[in-house]
């Protein structure tokens, strides 16, 4: 994978985006961390081969 890093942006109904923030935070996790594990572990599953590529 690689280093360089860039922004992602997506709407999302505010009810859910506070209470996703507030679970994240009781599991001592930002929503950015969980954001991204699960991406991650999405391109595992689906795309797996592509994963670092550049």
């Amino acid at each position: 994978m690689s280093d360089e890093k860039t922004t992602f942006n997506m709407r999302v109904d505010k009810n859910l985006v506070e209470q996703f923030k507030k679970a994240a935070k009781e599991n001592n996790r930002t929503a950015s961390q969980l954001l991204r594990d699960c991406m991650i572990d999405y391109v595992k599953k689906n795309r797996q081969a592509d994963m670092f590529k550049n």
